[in-house]
């Protein structure tokens, strides 16, 4: 029982699987952070776009 146990913690077969799941997720995290701050700098310049149009149409009307 002992010996199965030792042979138990000393198996390393399941780790690279665990360090891939764990690369994976940071790359996840890094690129979910990444295109949500785009997203809000697009819609910050989508804004700022519509306003100048908005204004552009009301002086040309």
């Amino acid at each position: 029982m002992i010996q199965g146990l030792k042979n138990f913690l000393t198996d390393e077969r399941g780790q690279d699987l665990v360090e891939y799941s764990l690369m994976l997720v940071l790359i996840g995290t890094v690129v979910l952070i990444y295109l949500t701050g785009l997203g809000l700098n697009l819609a910050a310049l989508l804004q700022k776009i519509g306003a100048k149009l908005e204004l552009f149409a009301n002086s040309t009307s």
